[in-house]
């Protein structure tokens, strides 16, 4: 399909933006492939005393909007023209008034084709032409060979393989994947077939303090019929050594697991693994999430409502309590790698396997975040990045399934696997960032940057499915990755927290319900003026960067005084031979 063809009117006068962004303003609208594009009125002085002033337009993509409607200002007098409303995946809604019904009805048709293209290929990222140097090549900045390096500094108890090239053994995983060293690729190829969608266990993160790792995979296909793998078996009690025990940390319920094996899945029989401990820390399913997430957005949205009525729909939506959940789980699969493995008592390696289902949602919130709390450097910004590619993008989580519509709307094809898996984990991380704001060396604006740019971007990081998909449509050759954007340094120090103090503790966040809040600056965004907010946390964040290029001063200042006073102190030693020198004579 060409994109053109899809637009029925590629300029509309006569429109008043009523709600959005900016003021309430006229202008015109235009449309181009991937773009609507509001200009704002100029009147005929300023055109004749500034024929090339700048016009503050408003550029939104098609793929950020998650519905489109149309109405007539009046039912009964058409004439007066149209509403077209765009509510978007980042919470915003956009109100125009056009003239013209027709017209009206046009551009919500055009606008409707165009944020729902089902090939990747048509998205704006293969159409983006780089604006700024790349200097840090985002596509090759995070691989699996650069991680392995890393890791057998620490240790040499993995390896890297390549059983999974051309993603012949699953295809959700990258090509390359750290496993157990003394595991051969015959005993994963029998695993995966053993796992469902053919995800055997792979290394997550490692714990340098107590030798201990997180791996992930997903459910055994046990079945009603008791099924057993003796590869699988082996592969994760190679992982114990000589610890005694090892733990599962199931992120379903017993009775969810349990429903499971009737239909094929089920989770690891004791008989079978007698050396793991099993533990279920259930995690909201991911189709449970969209529901969760619709209701809070619509009580956000509600400003009519009483506070108690307020409070009402916040606590009986269910995204807190997802939330909470969430934390609830990562905590405990910290607390097994870090607190169990630093027992004196037994040996320190304590491998911790974690599962859901499929082990592309729960699983990677899970893994994220207990990586998040246990390593120092998970914290910066680079990190971060290093840990979103690891730990959600190569290991699989399908983005253009799940983002492909957000709060407002489901899709006609994507309907039934969409879902805010991605968000729930950035709020998640908001909310470990609240309690802790020294320990993370970036700001919640960088979280909501991430968060805008997985439902759309020009940059193509969040573009397909998994790796595999990435290589056939050939993303990494036509698109940009959002790390080369990020990384560049006039973007960088934008999101740079002046508060950071490197913190190397595990971080253990309250998780109480009273210690839950609402993310406002996300969810309230566009209900509130943040101006006065926004002015002073920009304040402090100044004060903060001068304080610390004082201390730098000073640091350098100490060390010169040193060094002075080592040279002044030669001298002296330097005058007092000298003049021995000359009384001996």
């Amino acid at each position: 399909m060409e994109l053109a063809e899809a637009i029925e009117r590629s300029r509309v006068n006569d429109v008043f933006l009523r709600k959005g962004p900016r003021t309430p303003q006229p202008g015109s609208l235009a449309l181009t492939g991937h773009h609507l594009i509001f200009s704002p009125a100029v009147d005929a002085a300023t055109a004749a005393r500034s024929p090339n002033a700048h016009v503050d337009e408003l550029w939104l993509l098609h793929s950020a909007v998650d519905r489109v409607a149309s109405e007539a200002i009046s039912r009964d007098n058409p004439s007066k023209g149209g509403l077209l409303t765009l509510k978007c995946k980042n919470f915003m809604m956009c109100v125009f008034e056009i003239s013209k019904l027709d017209d009206c009805e046009a551009v919500a048709r055009s606008i409707e084709t165009l944020s729902n293209l089902n090939d990747v290929r048509l998205e704006y990222p293969f159409f983006y032409r780089c604006s700024f140097t790349v200097l840090d090549d985002g596509w090759t900045a995070f691989d699996a060979e650069q991680e392995f390096a890393r890791l057998q500094v620490r240790s040499d108890a993995w390896r890297l393989s390549f059983v999974n090239k051309d993603f012949r053994v699953c295809p959700s995983y990258p090509e390359a994947v750290i496993v157990p060293k003394g595991i051969g690729d015959d005993y994963l190829r029998s695993s995966a077939s053993f796992r469902e969608d053919g995800r055997f266990p792979v290394l997550s993160y490692y714990h340098r303090d107590t030798r201990s790792s997180i791996l992930r995979c997903s459910q055994p296909l046990v079945g009603p019929n008791g099924r057993r793998s003796k590869e699988d078996e082996a592969i994760l009690n190679s992982l114990l050594g000589a610890a005694a025990k090892g733990y599962i940390i199931d992120t379903r319920s017993l009775n969810a697991a349990n429903s499971a094996r009737s239909r094929g899945g089920g989770s690891e029989p004791k008989q079978n693994y007698s050396r793991w401990s099993y533990v279920h820390r259930p995690v909201p399913r991911w189709k449970e999430l969209h529901d969760a997430l619709s209701k809070l957005v619509e009580a956000c949205n509600d400003s009519s409502a009483s506070s108690d009525r307020w409070l009402s729909k916040l606590g009986g939506c269910g995204w807190l309590q997802a939330v909470a959940d969430t934390l609830t789980c990562a905590c405990v699969v910290a607390q097994c790698v870090d607190r169990e493995g630093s027992d004196d008592s037994r040996e320190t390696e304590v491998p911790v396997i974690v599962h859901g289902a499929e082990g592309t949602d729960s699983t990677l919130l899970v893994t994220s975040l207990s990586t998040l709390l246990l390593d120092a450097d998970a914290r910066t910004v680079r990190g971060f990045e290093g840990l979103i590619e690891r730990e959600w993008i190569a290991a699989g989580h399908p983005f253009w399934l799940r983002c492909a519509h957000g709060a407002y709307a489901t899709g006609a094809i994507t309907g039934p696997f969409e879902a805010p898996t991605f968000l729930l984990f950035l709020d998640c991380v908001w909310q470990v960032y609240q309690q802790f704001p020294c320990s993370f060396e970036f700001t919640e604006e960088f979280l909501i940057f991430l968060f805008e740019h997985a439902y759309a971007s020009e940059f193509g990081s969040f573009l397909g499915n998994c790796e595999k998909e990435k290589a056939e449509y050939g993303i990494k050759k036509s698109t940009v990755s959002l790390w080369s954007f990020v990384n560049n340094p006039d973007v960088l120090q934008k999101f740079f927290n002046a508060l950071y103090e490197p913190n190397e503790s595990p971080l253990w966040p309250c998780v109480a319900p009273q210690s839950i809040m609402l993310w406002e600056r996300l969810f309230l965004r566009w209900q509130r003026d943040w101006t006065h907010a926004d002015g002073a946390q920009a304040t402090v964040m100044q004060w903060k960067s001068r304080e610390k290029e004082l201390q730098s001063k000073v640091l350098v200042m100490r060390r010169q005084l040193v060094e002075l006073s080592k040279e002044a102190q030669l001298y002296q030693q330097t005058q007092l031979i000298n003049s021995l020198q000359v009384s001996d004579h």
